[in-house]
């Protein structure tokens, strides 16, 4: 008796297991949640940069995607905003605080006209949704690039 039940455990353990191959396919199949969008081509970003709107009725829902070294300018958003980070890693910047790095799984809270930027780092793209309060309203102010400085003050 108890070598059958052993050798029901080993098969139950030995069946759970995936193939070394299965792995390997699944860890770098990489699949968006939503839409990349189109690359973004105004003054307002540096590098490239897409967008895809995903929501307009008011409260404007985006999903952004920044190359490595893509970001925007310093801007406002007099109804807030959120940034969801959905992918990678990147920069998040409020005036007169020091840079953050954000990655996936974190949420940024920007309160009403607060300065700030946000791209990606230095080396990897950044993905994330962006919820700006009564965009309709209230459009986001845009103000300066990010110097060179600014950008690498991680670093």
């Amino acid at each position: 008796m108890k070598k059958i039940f052993l050798a029901l455990i080993g098969i139950s353990i030995f069946s759970c297991q995936q193939s070394p191959t299965k792995n390997y396919e699944d860890s770098t199949k990489q699949e968006l949640l939503f839409p990349k969008g189109n690359k973004v081509p105004n003054d307002k970003f540096d590098g490239n940069v897409y967008q895809a709107i995903l929501s307009d009725d008011g409260t404007r829902v985006s999903n952004v995607t920044f190359e490595p070294k893509g970001r925007t300018n310093w801007h406002n958003h007099p109804g807030g905003q959120t940034l969801l980070v959905t992918d990678g890693v990147g920069y998040h910047q409020e005036e007169g605080k020091p840079l953050q790095i954000i990655k996936k799984g974190d949420v940024i809270k920007i309160g009403k006209n607060v300065k700030h930027w946000h791209g990606g780092s230095a080396d990897q793209s950044m993905t994330h949704i962006a919820v700006s309060i009564d965009h309709e309203k209230n459009p986001s102010q845009w103000f300066e690039a990010v110097s060179e400085k600014e950008y690498q003050a991680v670093r």
